[in-house]
């Protein structure tokens, strides 16, 4: 079990591992991953870090061997583990979309549908959910458990695989089409049920939530500060979409106000072109470090 003020920190290996050192960098920790060992040392004491696979680690968490971690919900439903998900992360990250669980065949497969499945082998690293997917479709398949790259393997030792799939270049490099698409996951942030009872850790785990979505957030959002006179404030209001509403600022002895929102990105880049038609002034775009809402 952790120390009383030390958190165990589940870290993912695999597909997310890099995402995640990443937006702990940007979170503002100093993160080192040594790839000779295997091993992750952070700059804050009070969190030892341990790599490990999601799914695995779901399980670790669940049994307290582990306080927190950044896993999936395809891991949680897969281990079908009793966790508490503290915050979602993937929904706030700059990709096209979900991770996605898919039933994906080689090109020229006769298979064009899961019920074509019926009695074939399938390869997976989601036996779990693989299984209650079939069940549920009345499809009997033998299901093949590998913790490897998947993708080589269909039309090889397997007609199918059930795969995880975030953009597709492995499926297009190894010439698969997808037939059916399972589950769409999330990256989380999960913590051990009992864990949360210590005040210490709770406190601890809520904080790195914050700072790990804030982080995210920021990724998407800019600020954007303009100046505008009182005669194009009403425009400007209905021009600006934020998280919250802008913040207006009269400026001293001027008929004009210094306004400050945060937006999308690419709203921005839509956003600047119509202020300036509007006649607003030193419009100027800035990054962001964090947004915590």
């Amino acid at each position: 079990m952790s120390k009383e003020n030390e958190l165990k920190f589940g870290f993912p290996i695999g597909a997310w591992q890099k995402d995640s050192l990443e937006l702990f960098g940007a979170a503002g920790y100093d993160i080192n991953f040594d790839e000779n060992f295997q091993k992750i040392e952070i700059d804050d004491p009070e969190i030892e870090c341990i790599l490990i696979r999601p799914v695995a680690m779901v399980s670790f968490i669940e049994k307290g061997f582990l306080d927190a971690g950044i896993s999936t919900e395809a891991s949680v439903l897969e281990a079908q583990a009793k966790i508490v998900q503290i915050c979602n992360l993937e929904f706030l990250k700059p990709v096209p979309s979900k991770t996605k669980i898919v039933i994906a065949v080689p090109k020229d497969s006769a298979i064009k549908s899961i019920k074509d499945l019926d009695g074939k082998k399938i390869v997976t690293r989601v036996p779990n959910i693989a299984r209650r997917f079939l069940e549920k479709n009345m499809v009997p398949a033998e299901i093949i458990y590998s913790d490897a790259l998947n993708e080589p393997l269909a039309g090889v030792v397997a007609d199918a695989i059930i795969e995880f799939s975030r953009t597709g270049n492995y499926l297009k490099a190894y010439n698969l089409r997808i037939i059916e698409t399972i589950f769409e996951s999330s990256v989380i942030l999960i913590a051990n049920e009992k864990v949360l009872k210590n005040k210490w850790k709770k406190e601890k785990i809520e904080s790195l939530g914050y700072l790990l979505k804030g982080a995210r957030l920021a990724q998407e959002y800019a600020g954007l500060m303009l100046h505008a006179s009182n005669e194009m404030m009403e425009v400007v209001l209905k021009v600006l979409p934020s998280l919250k509403k802008p913040t207006v600022t009269h400026l001293r002895g001027e008929n004009w106000f210094d306004v400050l929102t945060v937006a999308d990105k690419k709203e921005i880049r839509n956003i600047i072109p119509k202020l300036k038609k509007i006649g607003c002034t030193d419009i100027v775009e800035f990054p962001l470090n964090k947004v915590v809402l």
